[in-house]
């Protein structure tokens, strides 16, 4: 039902964090054999529903199951979603498996209220809510104010966006 509305799926294995052992003690790690399998259904039901499909931050190879590796947040992608051009980048990716362009996180651990057990931004979930008491909306900051001997620092940012010249 969802293939006309999207243009890709995009899935990856869960990486046993070292949070989610006891984050989610009843999540099971797959063995080769399952993420084959599992891989195999999946590129079954895409090629079937003419879905493009893709890993990402994955290591093995099921292109056999006319599945891609790619990443979640590569130049296309960003660039399909808002009509933009990207320069031609090569990247590093973020971790082993990944195709993604380089990008920085906002925010602050401890700050997500959600609760999702698979976040890795969260230590301490109930930290979280104690640091909401320090939010202020009319602060530039996540958490807090900025005092009179902080010190902002701004970030060093380029454009990837191929930009047209006019000669």
């Amino acid at each position: 039902m969802l293939s006309p509305y999207i243009d890709r799926c995009i899935f990856s294995f869960v990486e046993m964090y070292k949070k989610l052992e006891s984050n989610m003690p009843e999540l099971i790690p797959l063995s080769e054999q399952d993420k084959d399998a599992l891989a195999q259904g999946l590129g079954t039901i895409a090629e079937k529903n003419g879905i493009f499909i893709q890993t990402c931050g994955t290591n093995g190879d099921f292109s056999r199951y006319h599945i891609h590796s790619s990443g979640c947040m590569t130049l296309d992608i960003l660039g399909s979603a808002n009509g933009i051009l990207f320069k031609d980048l090569k990247h590093k990716g973020t971790r082993q498996g990944c195709h993604c362009i380089e990008s920085r996180d906002i925010g602050a651990y401890d700050t997500c209220m959600n609760g999702c057990k698979y976040c890795y931004a969260n230590k301490n979930p109930q930290k979280a809510f104690e640091n909401y008491k320090y939010h202020d909306k009319t602060s530039p900051l996540l958490l807090g104010v900025i005092k009179p001997d902080d010190t902002l620092i701004q970030g060093a940012q380029k454009t990837f966006q191929k930009v047209k010249r006019y000669d």
